[in-house]
């Protein structure tokens, strides 16, 4: 008979934005067993997981937080396989505010407020309204997210950035190209616009820029979007020790969460800090 799953790691607290992708996340990663496991999710006092989150059955954890499901969730992950005797875990999601304002709701506001001027016999708000709002740091944020890049520098080459050199590298998303330009490599979008690229395209894109730089063996220095240099160092940190190989990184301090999140993949991959 089966052995119930065990639990390899904690799986690490959360943080989004209403509005703002989760994951996906493979929650296989994070337990073993001898056949097949199968998942659920819900909240600690039995509700359903926050509007617009998913737990599949086959475990992978996804969605977009809704609007007004700002707050703090204690979710708890059930694992079961053939055993008959399920293993729980648990982490803390918090959701906060969505970091800008929907372009859509204000766009429907004004269409609403020039029909009813229109209905009224009114004169017609000033469409100038769209220019003239001012633009919060917030959205500011959320740019760079729609925008996100990432740079990875060979420290020691001092020649400039050379003639763009397209790579092809595994595991890169189709959402992203990546550029050899010498003494840099270069992530970027294929197309700024595109409605299907989410934030995890460009997590796997740092990835896989990450693993081109640790194979030509560079001393490391980043420049880019904040969380693509966050998942860069993850993946580095866990090749360093895959491979016993230490990676030099200049000028980089990982924070707390960054350390919580290597600390849990590494442990999931069953690697040695």
């Amino acid at each position: 008979m089966a052995q119930p799953p065990v639990l390899l790691a904690p799986i690490p607290d959360l943080v989004i934005n209403e509005g703002a992708a989760l994951g996906p996340i493979n929650l296989n990663e994070y337990f073993q067993s001898e056949t097949p496991l199968r998942f659920t999710a819900e909240l600690e006092n039995g509700a359903s997981l926050p509007k617009g989150l998913i737990c599949t059955n086959s475990g992978t954890l996804s969605g977009i937080g809704a609007a007004n499901t700002q707050g703090e969730y204690l979710i708890i992950i059930v694992a079961e396989n053939d055993s008959g005797t399920p293993t729980t875990a648990q982490f803390k999601l918090t959701i906060k505010e969505r970091i800008a304002m929907h372009a859509e709701d204000f766009a429907s506001e004004l269409k609403s407020r020039v029909w009813d001027a229109l209905g009224k016999d009114l004169p017609i708000p000033d469409i100038g309204d769209i220019l003239n709002r001012p633009v919060t740091p917030m959205e500011v944020y959320w740019l760079l997210q729609r925008f996100a890049t990432i740079t990875i520098w060979d420290v020691y080459n001092l020649d400039p950035p050379g003639a763009k050199q397209l790579l092809q590298l595994e595991g890169c998303s189709k959402h992203y190209v990546v550029y050899d330009r010498g003494s840099c490599l270069v992530a970027a979008p294929k197309d700024l616009f595109s409605h299907e690229r989410t934030l995890e395209d460009s997590l796997q894109a740092a990835r896989a820029v990450a693993r081109e730089a640790f194979k030509r063996g560079w001393v490391i220095e980043f420049a880019g979007f904040d969380k693509m240099v966050r998942a860069a160092w993850i993946e580095l940190q866990l090749l360093s020790d895959k491979y016993n190989k230490k990676v030099e990184i200049m000028h980089y301090e990982p924070t707390e969460e960054d350390m919580k999140i290597y600390s849990a993949r590494s442990q999931s991959l069953g690697l040695k800090i």
